[in-house]
């Protein structure tokens, strides 16, 4: 088997990265297939091979799966990042279970039923668009980078987003005239746009992300003031427009400094009877319907009267949520404009036994190691990456049950191993479904000390 190669293969189990696998000839040799589902036989072409496996791309869909059925989005093909629309809802949850019980094969029997999102489509509150433009016409381009590629989908319509983003991101198509950043010259520049918007009332923080510094932008601030103002009295719902510094080559969306154009710092997320102060760059999840019901399943997991550390805490949602079970909150979190809305977020909601710490998590463990404190629960929500083993020991140290919020479980199941080795033990394994028609799926596992 060589690359260009045509054969047929039996697609078995979708992987975590949402691609079927097969295996051929006979040494098994496993090949990944993007857009296939379990059962179906394709013809497919083999498009990259190594010594341990091939990708190939579908050229006929011999036998499909029952499941199967048309993408009802109209740029599925061109976009990709909503792998699962080839296949119902529910369907695609029944993967996402079969992803975490290949994943977790040794604790199959701790692992629940996918809790799914209350909405599918009109669900993702935050966008982050990359945006280019056409080398003669210069027309301007904002939509998702194509699969393994830094060429852009133009996205006018998406339908896992509300219906507001879209009339937006229409309306900087047509005004933006400042231009769009070219990544290989490393010019231009408008390079991102990044909204965040409140499911309670549609409010919207909007920020544009600059290929320049501070100082330089004193030489285009009216044109930029003067843009953000035709966009407010356009688009109501545009309660605040920020810029963003961010004039590195890096794949970082972001950069270090945010400063605000107009309008408010903040919108206003009401999940059940809390309210969140949700900044421009805040980190909150991108579906807040589902969130509401993570966020209870942390609560419903903590006993009352309890002491909680909530680390990588953000704006404070989780902990704010956790707060009738508390007798008291720490929270860690290194972010500073997150820690001013963190505590903002408390005071809004009448909570007073709190503490927050602004810091790297892994140096705040070790500090309360040294001062021998404890915790009955600590709640782990850490980037994709998972946590670093040295974290791990210290957290293990000093708690008595952990509730670990992942959004990768190959990092998750990689970090339970350490934790059972430091005498944790799960005690069960929950799938959530935050994004609803793509591969990802969020985990919590309850560990208690043995």
């Amino acid at each position: 088997m060589k690359i260009n190669d045509e054969i047929i293969v039996n697609i078995e189990k979708i992987t975590p990265k949402g691609e079927g696998l097969a295996r051929f000839g006979e040494d098994k040799f496993v090949i990944f297939v993007k857009n296939a589902l379990p059962d179906e036989t394709i013809k497919i072409k083999i498009t990259s091979k190594n010594k341990h496996y091939a990708k190939g791309e579908i050229i006929e869909i011999i036998n499909p799966s029952k499941e199967r059925i048309k993408p009802f989005c109209p740029l599925y093909n061109a976009c990709g990042s909503c792998q699962m629309q080839i296949c119902s809802y529910d369907y695609s949850t029944k993967l996402k279970e079969e992803i975490l019980k290949d994943i977790f094969k040794q604790d199959e029997n701790l692992i629940l039923p996918i809790v799914k999102s209350p909405k599918t489509t009109c669900y993702r509150h935050k966008i982050q668009f990359p945006a280019r433009e056409t080398k003669n016409s210069k027309r301007v381009l904002l939509g998702y980078f194509k699969e393994n590629s830094h060429d852009i989908t133009n996205i006018k319509f998406c339908p896992i987003q509300p219906e507001i983003i879209n009339n937006l991101t229409q309306f900087i198509r047509e005004n933006y005239k400042l231009g769009c950043y070219d990544e290989k010259k490393h010019k231009g520049l408008l390079k991102n746009i990044v909204a965040r918007i409140s499911s309670s009332d549609n409010s919207i923080l909007l920020t544009l992300v600059l290929n320049t510094n501070q100082e330089k932008f004193k030489q285009i601030k009216k044109e930029i003031i003067s843009f953000a103002e035709k966009i407010t009295k356009t688009f109501e719902e545009i309660k605040g427009i920020f810029v963003n510094f961010n004039d590195k080559k890096t794949n970082n969306i972001l950069g270090e400094t945010t400063i605000k154009i107009t309008g408010c710092d903040f919108i206003i997320q009401k999940l059940n009877d809390k309210k969140l102060k949700i900044g421009a760059v805040s980190f909150f999840q991108v579906n807040p319907f589902a969130s509401e019901k993570l966020f209870e399943i942390v609560k419903n997991n903590i006993k009352e009267n309890s002491t909680i550390l909530d680390a990588y805490g953000g704006v404070g949602a989780i902990g704010i949520f956790a707060n009738n079970n508390a007798e008291k909150i720490t929270l860690v979190e290194e972010n500073k404009n997150a820690v001013q809305m963190a505590k903002e977020n408390y005071e809004l909601n009448n909570i007073e036994n709190y503490e927050i710490f602004c810091d790297d998590a892994k140096k705040r463990f070790k500090i309360f190691k040294q001062e021998q404190k404890s915790f009955d629960y600590t709640i782990l929500d850490p980037p994709r990456s998972g946590c670093e083993e040295e974290g791990l020991i210290d957290i293990a140290s000093i708690s008595k049950n952990i509730i670990y919020v992942s959004c990768n479980p190959i990092t998750l199941k990689r970090d339970m191993e350490k934790l059972k080795e430091l005498k944790f033990k799960p005690k069960f394994i929950q799938g959530l479904d935050l994004f609803p028609y793509t591969y990802h799926v969020e985990t919590i596992i309850l560990f208690e000390k043995e």
